[in-house]
């Protein structure tokens, strides 16, 4: 299977079944980051199968979500309730102001362009809400795309290939720098309360044999 952006439709069941119950001790530190959910408005952002809204939904939260997935919106509907909706997270079709809390559970590194996907997030937030995300390290980024591509260049705008579950999925997605997640632009409008990096193999194919380094990073931004 090679899932990109442009083909996620064919396989979102299938994936939607493989990453439901992976990466739950990340889930769990990642819910702990957030605040008490009830009665407050929040928006899942590549929501997905809605397995994240599902949670969001029963701590009392009401939930908003969008993904680029046709089948994958269509999914989350029938796990749970909330407003779900099919749309790019460069440009979110929701109001200035809107949500007490925005999401984001490994899906921010399918964005062409981080630094306008966190500002449309920044922008739908409510005053001093917070904004918190899980995404995928620029290392691994950096050395999936010179082990799997021959490509060289960090800074370099480029498709980059991974693959998870014991290369059952290959996926493509654009390769990112760290400064994409912390531009001007962004912090301009927010305050980087937490940075965290993280390393969850075996989820995910070590491209280097025995080296230890972060796949993922959990940033916790409080919108200004």
């Amino acid at each position: 299977m090679v899932l990109t952006m442009g083909n996620y439709d064919e396989f979102a069941l299938e994936y939607a079944d493989k990453t439901a119950s992976m990466e739950q001790e990340l889930r769990k530190h990642f819910y702990s980051l957030l605040p008490d959910l009830k009665g407050k408005t929040l928006l899942d952002v590549g929501c997905g199968s809605g397995h994240d809204a599902e949670y969001y939904v029963n701590k009392g939260a009401k939930v908003s979500g969008i993904d680029i997935s046709e089948n994958e919106i269509e999914l989350a509907k029938k796990k749970t309730n909330g407003n779900f909706i099919v749309g790019n997270m460069n440009n979110l079709h929701y109001e200035n102001n809107s949500f007490d809390v925005v999401t984001s559970f490994y899906a921010l590194q399918t964005s062409d362009d981080v630094p306008k996907a966190l500002s449309e997030m920044i922008r739908v937030a409510k005053p001093n809400a917070r904004i918190v995300i899980v995404t995928k390290h620029p290392t691994r980024n950096l050395l999936e795309s010179y082990v799997n591509d021959k490509n060289l260049d960090y800074y370099a705008k480029r498709k980059v290939t991974s693959y998870i579950f014991n290369k059952s999925i290959k996926l493509s997605e654009p390769g990112h720098t760290m400064m994409d997640y912390l531009s001007a632009s962004v912090l301009d409008k927010s305050k980087l309360e937490v940075f965290e990096e993280h390393t969850d193999f075996p989820a995910s194919e070590q491209v280097v044999p025995g080296l230890i380094y972060p796949t993922l990073m959990i940033l916790k931004y409080r919108k200004q």
